[in-house]
C-alpha cells in the first residue's frame, strides 16, 4: 500500500493490525536509509532490509506500507500495488489534523507534499493495480477492500 501523506495509510494500517493482520509500516520498522543524491539526501527504502522482510513473509498474508522513490523495484512481489489517494485540500487538513505523524506542520514540509501532488501522484498512479480515494470512503471501508483483495490473492480469511 502506498500514499502520499494524509491518504489515511497509517490509519488503515492500524484499523487491520487491530483486526489481527500482518502490517508493517516501513516508515517506522528501521526499512529506510539516507542516501546521497544530487540534490542532497534523500530517505529510500533499505532495499536489503526490505527484501528480508519478503523473504521472512514470502507465504503471509502482510501488507506493506511506504511511499519511496525505491519502492517501484519490489512491485513484482507483491500481488496487488494498492495507491490510497484524496484531494490536495483534504490531504493538507488531515496532516494539519493528525496529532500521530508531525510531519507536515512546516510549511517547507507542506510544499514538499504540494510538489509531490503534482509530480510523484501520477507516478504512484502508473503504478498501482488499485487505486482508493479515501476522501469517499471511511477507514474500514478501505480496510475492507484491502481484505478483498488478500482473499482474491490468497484466500486467506481470520
Amino acid at each position: 500500500m502506498t500514499g502520499l501523506s494524509g491518504v489515511g495509510k497509517t490509519s488503515v494500517l492500524q484499523r487491520l493490525e487491530n483486526e489481527g493482520y500482518d502490517v508493517v509500516d516501513t516508515d517506522d520498522h528501521g526499512y529506510t536509509k539516507k542516501v546521497a543524491t544530487g540534490e542532497g539526501e534523500e530517505i529510500v527504502w533499505d532495499e536489503e532490509e526490505i527484501s528480508h522482510l519478503i523473504e521472512r513473509k514470502r507465504h503471509t498474508h502482510l501488507i506493506l506500507s511506504g511511499c519511496y522513490s525505491n519502492q517501484g523495484k519490489f512491485y513484482k512481489s507483491f500481488e496487488y500495488v494498492v495507491l490510497l489517494e484524496a484531494p490536495l485540500d483534504v490531504m493538507l487538513g488531515r496532516v494539519n489534523k493528525r496529532n500521530t505523524n508531525p510531519y507536515g506542520k512546516h510549511p517547507v514540509e507542506r510544499k514538499e507534499i504540494i510538489g509531490n501532488f503534482t509530480h510523484v501522484l501520477p507516478k504512484l498512479r502508473a503504478g498501482a493495480d488499485v487505486v482508493i480515494d479515501t476522501s469517499k470512503v471511511s477507514i474500514s471501508e478501505t480496510a475492507d477492500r484491502l481484505k478483498s483483495l488478500m482473499i482474491l490473492a490468497h484466500q486467506v480469511r481470520i
